[in-house]
């Protein structure tokens, strides 16, 4: 994935295949919600650290979020 493609699919927003998750300090509840979903129709991506709007907030790089 580069960054033309994030670009790209923060400008489109969130979808049948996309979906924004903020995740700071940790992973959202609902992220393996999400994982499942997308497993059991076509597929999308999942782009951590960007709010429901769109806009980008980051992860804190000194947090273990896996």
């Amino acid at each position: 994935m580069n960054i033309e493609f994030i670009k790209q699919m923060l400008e489109k927003g969130e979808g049948l295949n996309c979906e924004f998750k903020e995740a700071v300090n940790s992973l959202p509840k609902n992220l393996f919600e999400t994982v499942c979903a997308f497993l059991n129709t076509d597929g999308g991506t999942i782009i951590l650290g960007v709010d429901d709007f769109g806009k980008v907030v980051g992860v804190n790089p000194d947090k273990k979020i896996c």
